[in-house]
């Protein structure tokens, strides 16, 4: 049996569930391969990037790791393939009144 939720509760919920959505769209993936470069070692000497892992569902993998002089440019390149796989996954769905 569920349990009621409180309105903080369902608050919450609702501005997880919007996050995810918003996230998942593809438009964002353009502007998040393009904001990469800018957290380069070459843009962060002696600064920094923060990096958290969530799963939809809103559970962290772990707690924010700082990873210090900004991200190697294998790992921009590994994330931004990432994001080209998503990206391609999010727009693979395509309606049937829909003609190329």
């Amino acid at each position: 049996m569920k349990t009621k939720q409180t309105k903080v509760q369902r608050i919450a919920e609702l501005e997880r569930k919007l996050k995810e959505a918003l996230a998942g769209q593809a438009h964002v993936y353009h502007f998040a391969s393009a904001a990469l470069d800018k957290a380069s070692t070459d843009h962060l000497a002696a600064s920094g990037v923060i990096i958290t892992l969530t799963f939809l569902g809103g559970r962290e993998v772990h707690s924010p790791v700082l990873i210090r002089d900004g991200l190697s440019k294998e790992t921009i390149e590994a994330l931004k393939a990432d994001f080209i796989r998503s990206y391609e996954s999010a727009v693979e769905f395509k309606p049937k009144g829909i003609v190329k």
